[in-house]
């Protein structure tokens, strides 16, 4: 059976209200975490579509109706069929509603211009990207480089090589006389921006401090830095301030909700509980954290018991 079905992708979507404009990137969060990648085209296309309808509070009436499962399915079918043109070279289409379903939808539309679609599906794409990337620091990085991959292989060209990138505390002068040569380029004293250093760190601190307030902030500290000093170096430096702390895509509270939703399968208690508290701090409601709960533990029921012995690549 597939994993993500029509009926699934549409009880993802409309089965947990106080998610309606946040449940594609939790969804995607666990399937990360799950190590379901190749799940993520499918909740990116429908992602796509859904999220240029007003939100409907009427379950049944959506998830019932003929045109959304046929809107659903397609966006599995082209999910895919995306892959396979991205794998040839061929340019990937956008992602649209068709015509032929406009009045077919109970679903009232979000936008009539084309440039308002466009710049909705690019933030859809953007923070989609934001989430693996983020999420690379909790469910590893292997991970986040097949969530990456399998993303861009079904992202339309017109999204695919749109980036927002982070301001780099290192710049590469390719003609800097004094550079010493490295894979990025050559560096020299001069290539540091302590500026941006400066600012990420603050960045990082209050981000650190916002999720673990209350003194908890410097216990957990102190519990790093008792376990490995480098553990807490890095995790400060290299993970919360240039990355986690970054919200100009991704807000504190749904950087939060997301990490929340990798944490669950992780069966990691201590850490999953501060950061409950966490995504409280930075505005997440009881409701919100109780759906992404919800959605995520429904994932995983959906998962099958995979034989990990069977799986491992031999050599």
């Amino acid at each position: 059976m597939t994993f993500l079905t029509a009926e699934r992708l549409l009880r993802l979507a409309y089965h947990y209200p106080r998610l309606q404009n946040t449940w594609f990137l939790v969804a995607t969060a666990a399937l990360l975490e799950l190590n379901l990648v190749e799940e993520i085209p499918a909740i990116l296309h429908f992602a796509l579509r859904q999220q240029l309808f007003e939100f409907c509070s009427d379950e049944e009436k959506v998830v019932s109706n003929e045109y959304m499962i046929r809107l659903a399915n397609d966006s599995i079918k082209s999910s895919q069929r995306c892959i396979k043109l991205h794998s040839m070279g061929v340019r990937i289409p956008d992602i649209l509603i068709p015509g032929t379903y406009y009045k077919l939808i109970p679903l009232n539309y979000k936008y009539t211009r084309g440039e308002d679609i466009r710049r909705k599906q690019q933030f859809i794409v953007k923070q989609m990207r934001e989430v693996i990337l983020k999420l690379s620091s909790l469910c590893g990085l292997p991970k986040a480089i097949n969530g990456l991959s399998s993303l861009k292989s079904a992202t339309p060209a017109t999204f695919s090589q749109e980036f927002t990138t982070r301001p780099n505390e290192v710049k590469i002068d390719q003609n800097d006389p004094n550079g010493i040569e490295t894979i990025d380029g050559p560096i020299s004293a001069k290539s540091v921006d302590t500026g941006r250093v400066k600012s990420n760190l603050l960045r990082g601190s209050a981000f650190w401090n916002t999720v673990f307030s209350n003194d908890i902030n410097k216990r957990i500290k102190n519990q790093m830095i008792d376990a490995y000093p480098d553990l807490w170096y890095f995790t400060y430096q290299h993970i919360y301030s240039p990355l986690l702390s970054y919200t100009d895509i991704l807000t504190a509270k749904k950087t939060s909700l997301v990490i929340v939703a990798c944490l669950i399968p992780q069966n990691v208690e201590p850490q999953l509980k501060g950061h409950l508290k966490g995504a409280l701090n930075n505005g997440a409601t009881k409701e919100e954290i109780s759906s992404t709960k919800e959605l995520v533990l429904e994932v995983c029921s959906w998962r099958e018991t995979r034989n990990v012995q069977e799986n491992v690549v031999k050599l």
